[in-house]
């Protein structure tokens, strides 16, 4: 989904976008083993309306299909849509030599955004398969249409009880976008280009949500952001990926899992679903132990992860885990990894500052770190000067 509007044109993005995807096709992900990739690509620009292209490998031209219409989005044609890059490589290097030239003069500046990822949506619905857009767009969609945001970018709430309003995504079209993305297996990557404000925790939210990823290049310029946007396209594109996965946590008696962070949606308290999984992607879950733990027989934890592999099977991976269980709080301290503990508390503050002012979340990460520290002084560090470090092995 390429933005064709004025400032993508002029900053010559969609230039630079086309060119790479010339090359980039070859090297989209296979199964191992396998010749060649079984991913099918398609192709949409967009400014207010949207321009769908048939490349159907018979053609000697492609075709473009409008529609206007963006209040009733759906796929102007199936046959030609979706095709394998290596059968229709002729017509769709056409197509993406005949993109900048045909959008070179255009002065429109308005853009959509909703309907472009229900145009996706829908395209796979109609194929029938799990999916991934990658969305190319450069400023808040202002134009009359489903999803259209307000500049709602208030410098008088910051360090206020209201700031955590600033962070909230918009609800609504958006909200029902989201689980559309996910029943189908729709994965959102979304690559951002904006000269002035965008609403990125409304626009962001669909990919945080559906597995996909964020890129933001603040006053793009080929120059001098060209490699760097291309360098994370590329490796974007290339990377292997599961589609349409459902994941459940298990465990023994004793413990449950309570809390889930990362690119996941949520329909209820034991299923974690993720439009696509791969390998940048974490899932972070917390376990609360509700009896105590038996040391002899550990806490064991199992995670199975049932997801479409990109040659269309079913897959299910499971993960089996055994961990010590120990009484004595040295023991806890030596063991644990500083790392998982940060990407923890990053995660939950993350999500805390959606509903508290930020001093809020900061002083609760303040308060833990704090009792983390003065619990090991208390029950693990042997007596030592006050003015001595508190961590000293």
């Amino acid at each position: 989904m390429i933005d064709v509007s004025y400032n993508n044109i002029k900053s010559g993005l969609v230039k630079l976008i086309c060119e790479e995807l010339k090359t980039l096709l070859d090297r989209l992900p296979k199964e191992e083993g396998a010749e060649s990739s079984s991913i099918k690509v398609g192709f949409v620009t967009y400014n207010k309306i949207l321009h769908f292209y048939n490349v159907k490998s018979a053609l000697a031209q492609p075709q473009m299909m409008v529609v206007s219409d963006v209040a009733e989005m759906f796929v102007p044609l199936l046959d030609g849509f979706l095709v394998n890059f290596q059968e229709s490589r002729a017509v769709i290097n056409n197509l993406l030599d005949q993109i900048p030239d045909m959008f070179a003069d255009t002065n429109e500046s308005e853009t959509v955004f909703a309907p472009v990822i229900q145009a996706g949506v829908e395209a796979l619905k109609a194929a029938e398969c799990s999916g991934k857009l990658f969305i190319f767009h450069s400023s808040l969609p202002t134009a009359e249409a489903p999803g259209k945001l307000k500049n709602r970018d208030d410098r008088k709430l910051v360090n206020t009880e209201k700031e955590k309003i600033l962070f909230q995504p918009q609800r609504g079209v958006y909200e029902q976008l989201t689980k559309d993305c996910v029943a189908q297996g729709c994965c959102v990557d979304l690559f951002v280009f904006p000269n002035q404000y965008v609403d990125m925790a409304t626009m962001g939210d669909i990919p945080t949500h559906t597995g996909g990823s964020v890129y933001k290049y603040s006053n793009f310029q080929v120059q001098i952001d060209g490699e760097h946007f291309l360098t994370d396209l590329r490796r974007d594109v290339e990377k292997s990926i599961g589609f349409d996965a459902i994941m459940r946590v298990r465990t023994s008696t004793g413990f449950r899992a309570t809390d889930f962070f990362g690119a996941i949606y949520m329909n209820n308290t034991t299923d974690v679903e993720m439009a696509a999984v791969d390998c940048d992607k974490a899932v972070t879950v917390e376990f609360k132990h509700d009896d105590a733990l038996n040391e002899e027989a550990g806490a064991l934890i199992q995670c199975a992860l049932l997801y479409t592999s990109i040659s269309g099977q079913r897959r299910l991976r499971v993960h089996n885990l055994s961990l010590n269980c120990s009484s004595q709080l040295s023991e806890l301290y030596k063991s644990c990894e500083t790392d998982a503990l940060i990407n923890f508390f990053a995660k939950s503050a993350y999500h805390a500052i959606l509903n508290q002012p930020v001093k809020t979340v900061r002083e609760i990460l303040v308060k833990q770190t704090a009792h983390m520290l003065a619990c090991y002084r208390k029950h693990c560090a042997s007596p030592s000067a006050a003015s001595q470090s508190l961590l000293t092995n």
